[in-house]
Parts: C-alpha cells; sequence; structure tokens
C-alpha cells in the first residue's frame, strides 16, 4: 500500500471516529456550542460574507434564537476576536474598557501609596476622566529600606476612554485591529444605543470593524439613531427561514447520526416551529431522544411514531409556557404605579395590551398587530374608553422595549416597529407559545391592576 493511501485510510477512520462520537446534541438543538446540522443559505451566509470583505460595519440581527451567533461563528474565529457580551447595565465606557482589556491594554485607574515599615510604593497618575496606560511614559519608584535601591521608569500616556480616537489609537498599539464582536447589543439602553451609533460613525473612519448582532426585526436601526451611518453599515437579518431549509437541517443530522425521520414527522415539526429555527432544532432533538435516539447508531435507524413527536411538543409547551407566563405577568403589570384620588385612575394600557394579544392567539397575532387595529379592540374593554387616544396607544407600545429591559425580560418578547406601526415578536419561540398554550388559563392567572392596584 502507497504512503498516500494510508494516510487517507486515517484520515477516514478519525473521521468515522468523530462522527460515531456524536450525540444528539452535537446535531440538534439550540446551544452555545456549535451544532453540526447548521446549513448555509445563498442569501444570508453570501451576505455576511461579503460584509467582511469591506470597510462597512455589520449588524447582524432577527428575532432570538433565529441563527445570528451560528452564523458569525459559522465564518469567524471567536478565539482571534474581541468578543463583548452586553448587559442591560453596560455602559458605553464599560464596552471600550473591555475591548482595550482584551488587547492586554495595561490600565491604570487609581494608585494607592503603601504603609508600612519595611517599604513605600509611591506612584503618579492624572485620572479624571482619562484613564493612565504604564507603557513607557510617567514613572513609577520603588525605595526598599535596607537593600539596594530599585528606581523602575515608565512612559505614560493618558487615553480618554470616552473618545472613539483614542480606543483605535490603543488598540492598534498593542496589535492587529481584530473584529470586535458585541453580542445582545439590544440589552442596552436606547440612550447607549444611540451614543454608540454616533461613535461608530468614527470607527468606520478610523477602520476598526465592529459586528453587532441584536435582537429585533426592523431594517435600519442604527441609522435611525444616527443617518451618517447609511452606507457605512451592512445589514444582515437571519430571517425568514423556508421550508427547504428546515428540511436540509434534518437531512444533514439524519446523515451525520445514522437515522432517517419519517417525512410525515418532518413535515409537522416544521409546521409547528412557525418558521423558527431554534424551534425547529429543539423539536428534531426531542423527537429524536423520544425514539430512543441519543447518539450515533450503528444500524441505520427509522423514526415515524407520532407519538415522539406529540411528547416533544408538549415538553417544549412546558419549557417555554413557564417562561412566557412569568413575562406576560411582569409586562401586563407596567411600571408600578399607585392611583392618585384626586386624579383619573390610569390607563394601564400594557394590561390591556397583553389580553389582546391573548385574546386573538396566535392567529390573530401572527405577522404582528397594528395600533391602529388595536385601539377599537381595547376601548370595547377598557375602563377610560371614553379617553383613551391612539397617542396613548402608541407610547405605550414604544416604551414596551424599555420597560422589558427594566424588569430583566432579556430577549425581549415583544417590540413596537414604529415606521410600520405595527407591535410584532422578537422572541421566535413566543408563536409556538401561542399555538400550544391554554390562553384562557393564562389570562385567568395574570392579575388586573384595576383588581390589585398596589400589588404590581
Amino acid at each position: 500500500m502507497s504512503n498516500r493511501h494510508h494516510i487517507e485510510r486515517l484520515r477516514l477512520r478519525r473521521e468515522a471516529a468523530v462522527v460515531s462520537a456524536l450525540t444528539v446534541e452535537d446535531v440538534f438543538g439550540v446551544s452555545g456550542n456549535d451544532v453540526a446540522s447548521y446549513v448555509e443559505r445563498d442569501h444570508v451566509d453570501d451576505a455576511f460574507l461579503a460584509a467582511l470583505h469591506t470597510d462597512q460595519q455589520i449588524v447582524v440581527y432577527g428575532a432570538s434564537k433565529q441563527g445570528k451567533t451560528a452564523l458569525v461563528k459559522k465564518h469567524i474565529n471567536y478565539d482571534d476576536s474581541i468578543v463583548i457580551t452586553l448587559s442591560p447595565k453596560t455602559t458605553l465606557r464599560n464596552i471600550y474598557q473591555a475591548i482595550v482589556r482584551k488587547y492586554d491594554v495595561p490600565l491604570l485607574a487609581s494608585y494607592t501609596e503603601g504603609t508600612g515599615d519595611a517599604s513605600k510604593i509611591r506612584g503618579k497618575a492624572s485620572i479624571q476622566g482619562t484613564i493612565a496606560v504604564i507603557r513607557g511614559r510617567g514613572e513609577i519608584a520603588a525605595d526598599v529600606e535596607h537593600s539596594s535601591k530599585l528606581e523602575l521608569k515608565y512612559d505614560r500616556i493618558e487615553y480618554n476612554l470616552d473618545l472613539p480616537d483614542d480606543v483605535a489609537s490603543l488598540i492598534r498599539e498593542h496589535g492587529t485591529a481584530k473584529p470586535i464582536i458585541l453580542e445582545n447589543f439590544h440589552y442596552l439602553s436606547e440612550e447607549v444605543q444611540r451614543e454608540f451609533a454616533f461613535d461608530l460613525r468614527s470607527f468606520h473612519d478610523l477602520k476598526i470593524k465592529f459586528i453587532i448582532l441584536g435582537v429585533w426585526k426592523e431594517a435600519n436601526r442604527l441609522n435611525q439613531f444616527n443617518g451618517e451611518l447609511q452606507d457605512r453599515l451592512a445589514e444582515v437579518p437571519v430571517e425568514p427561514w423556508s421550508d427547504e431549509d428546515f428540511r436540509r437541517i434534518v437531512k444533514k443530522g439524519e446523515d451525520l447520526l445514522n437515522v432517517k425521520m419519517a417525512t410525515a414527522l418532518v413535515e409537522e415539526c416544521i409546521d409547528s416551529a412557525f418558521s423558527s429555527v431554534g424551534v425547529f432544532q429543539e423539536l428534531i432533538k426531542y423527537t429524536c431522544l423520544e425514539h430512543g435516539v441519543k447518539g450515533y447508531q450503528v444500524a441505520n435507524k427509522f423514526m415515524d411514531d407520532p407519538k415522539a413527536l406529540a411528547r416533544a411538543i408538549d415538553k417544549k409547551t412546558s419549557d417555554y409556557s413557564g417562561r412566557h407566563l412569568k413575562n406576560l405577568e411582569a409586562i401586563a403589570c407596567g411600571n408600578a404605579a399607585t392611583v392618585d384620588k384626586s386624579k383619573p385612575i390610569p390607563y394601564f394600557l400594557s394590561y390591556y395590551v397583553i389580553m389582546h394579544i391573548l385574546e386573538v392567539g396566535f392567529d390573530g397575532f401572527n405577522g404582528g398587530l397594528s395600533a391602529d387595529a388595536m385601539l377599537p379592540a381595547i376601548k370595547r374593554v377598557h375602563h377610560r374608553a371614553e379617553n383613551l387616544k391612539i397617542a396613548h396607544l402608541t407610547n405605550a407600545l414604544t416604551g414596551l422595549t424599555g420597560m422589558q429591559s427594566g424588569k430583566g425580560i432579556n430577549p425581549p418578547v415583544l417590540a413596537y416597529d414604529s415606521n410600520s406601526r405595527q407591535l410584532k415578536v422578537v422572541d421566535s419561540t413566543f408563536y409556538f407559545f401561542l399555538k400550544n398554550a391554554n390562553l384562557g388559563l393564562i389570562k385567568e392567572d395574570i392579575l388586573s391592576p384595576l383588581d390589585a392596584l398596589e400589588e404590581c
């Protein structure tokens, strides 16, 4: 046997060993790790790759669990990037501090003077609104009693982390600029998002590339904050997913696990997922598990039990219902209010919006709800119907995103698109919940603010 053939046989054996070690969780489902059934979509993956080869900043957006992180991880090595995971408490300075810290830039935010008989440490730094980077300028001296004196001299440059120019300078001084990935951008307050949109214009000119991942549905979100980003941003929506995309996911996973799922089960999973790839992946995973498939099958296994899929749907309904009930209760409660007897009772529109969603259910909410259509339906049951105007409702809808963030609902469930004047779902599991949960019981579980004004 030639050496080339021997090497090829070893490669095939290694590949076979890797495949045979795969578990269902490696292939299907929602995970922080890569799932092996990822499929490329020309209109999404090609758009992202094309944007990587330009000097444009990149925004990847769509509902939650629709493949934003999977797309970026497929084409970018996270180990060679600066990855910042954001939270509702993150400020702009927090972001920039995290970036320079991950470049191993030595930062000095304060200093202390040591006390004691044996030694003293002295430092000099001017730190008001700036940080001092000790890298050859400035000085720190150490005097050690009863031993030889040691004097260390450094230069000190003061950088202002509120300025994109200084952040870019620090990045270049400490190595080649890497892509900076901002995950969960939607967690930031609208004020911080707006501030960053203006800085992003400067970073574009300074050749620092950002990749921003956010849960929202409308295009041009950052452009709305700063019109100068027009033509400087490449937006990559990860939705929609087609039925054929889902079939390709199943086919790829079947080949990896050496299984075959009945076409009828695949199609029912597609119908039950409501275009959410996250829900679809979870249904396929649990359908496999309900068939006793936990990993690679030595002998090809055919899966055709409809009861296994029914159990998978029940499992995911239970998983999603607890979280969504808690979220809906928090939204319906609104921002805590007490009644001033000298003033009219508050409108409590958050409560009425949630009640309307549960009333119309999946069929009525699928695709979004317009404010104009919601108003007459809410007025029919509202306690101040004669005074309720469209402006009251749109103000309440516009504030939903901030309210959800303030209540720790992350990712958000609902968002109002002021361009289309529609309330939309941004948590891709919510449609599944609306279709499968007992909405009548859910309505009964949500407390009316009119019944208990002080309990919210």
